[in-house]
């Protein structure tokens, strides 16, 4: 595995350490998801797709409640 060394302003670097802790992961990990979860956001973007935050309703029927822009 290869290292990097990035720059986080420090609202960014706290947020990292917020969900680290939240989640009783590292702050790696926390990165690798992150970029994970963009590059499937850039995939479906050129599938002309976009990611949506979803909930259940009373029939068990996936309703979109939100659009996920800026990604």
């Amino acid at each position: 595995m290869s290292r990097m060394s990035v720059n986080l302003s420090p609202e960014m670097e706290a947020l990292v350490e917020a969900t680290a802790r939240k989640e009783k992961i590292s702050k790696n990990e926390v990165i690798r998801r992150a970029f994970a979860l963009f590059n499937l956001a850039e995939n479906e973007k050129s599938k002309g797709r976009f990611l949506a935050v979803a909930k259940e309703n009373e029939q068990d029927e996936v309703e979109i409640v939100g659009r996920i822009l800026g990604l």
